[in-house]
């Protein structure tokens, strides 16, 4: 299936890969494999994972469960080890976790005894700064993400969506040169995730970093991406990288335009494809009730 290429009818498009393209890989990701078990049930989740990230660029990582997307962004982070292959971030060999990436969960990672300032401030001290230095650029954070009133505030007294901003801000705290979101906003209800989705777009135009996006949601990886990774299984891999033709600055209204249909339309071709004969996660019909009728 192809992708119609807008780039040709939007200028401005082309212009905006052109100008991605242009800037330093920030990110390298070579021949990559990670397994899991002993050598008599090895699973292999993916191998020679191949991927360049552009400075600044806006990276979605898509696929069904189990290709491995969660545990290709944790092998990014310095949480896990890969078994074979090689991330360089800045030309530099990953080997844990560090400053220069930060990483927000699906989960509410806030630490519930500390305040939203001292949550952002947590790092900036692990780093050495002095407590008022730490505190004016945690202050500064929590204005960039809009949460500058709730500085006093205890992670219990936010929304699910304050948390994740009070999250996004603390990864950023450290000026990372990588933001790593492993399905951020999949636990929030659907209009505080749309609100989300609009808020990362404002944070991240407004810093100098490189963001890699995990998620299942493919209209979210359409509104949020420069390009997107689809990921498969059996075997585990990139099954290929799209580049969005969605034009920047994105809105809801574009939800129904042919750039974005045509995008979601081949999204959904890999990670839904069409099958022939009986699909093959069909349950088996076993019949439980007899309640005089049927249902269709």
């Amino acid at each position: 299936m192809t992708l119609p290429d807008y780039r040709e009818q939007a200028p401005a498009v082309a212009a905006r890969f052109q100008r991605i393209h242009e800037r330093p890989v920030i990110l390298s990701v070579r021949d990559l494999k990670k397994s899991f078990g002993s050598n008599g049930g090895t699973h292999v989740v993916f191998d020679h994972l191949s991927l360049e990230i552009h400075r600044r660029e806006f990276i979605c990582a898509v696929g069904p469960s189990g290709c491995g997307k969660s545990t290709f962004a944790r092998i990014v982070a310095g949480l896990d080890a890969a078994n074979a292959g090689q991330i360089l971030l800045n030309n530099q060999p990953i080997a844990g976790p560090g400053p220069d990436r930060g990483m927000v969960f699906q989960g509410y990672t806030l630490f519930p005894w500390l305040t939203v300032r001292s949550n952002v401030m947590f790092g900036l001290l692990m780093a050495g700064k002095a407590p008022s230095t730490a505190e004016g650029e945690a202050r500064e954070w929590l204005d960039m993400v809009g949460l500058a009133k709730f500085e006093h505030s205890y992670p219990h007294e936010l929304s699910g969506g304050m948390k994740q901003r009070v999250a996004i801000a603390r990864a950023l705290a450290n000026n990372p040169r990588i933001l790593i979101m492993d399905e951020p906003f999949a636990a929030l209800d659907a209009q505080t995730r749309s609100q989300m989705q609009n808020y990362l777009l404002q944070i991240w135009r407004k810093v100098d970093v490189t963001i890699l996006f995990i998620t299942h949601d493919l209209d979210e990886a359409a509104y949020l991406a420069d390009r997107i990774v689809v990921m498969g299984v059996n075997p585990g891999g990139i099954r290929e990288v799209i580049e969005n033709p969605v034009p920047r600055p994105r809105s809801p209204a574009q939800f129904l335009g042919p750039e974005f249909l045509a995008l979601k339309k081949r999204l959904e071709h890999h990670i839904h494809p069409p099958v022939e004969g009986e699909p093959a996660d069909k349950l088996p019909m076993v019949k439980l009730t007899h309640a005089g009728d049927e249902v269709e």
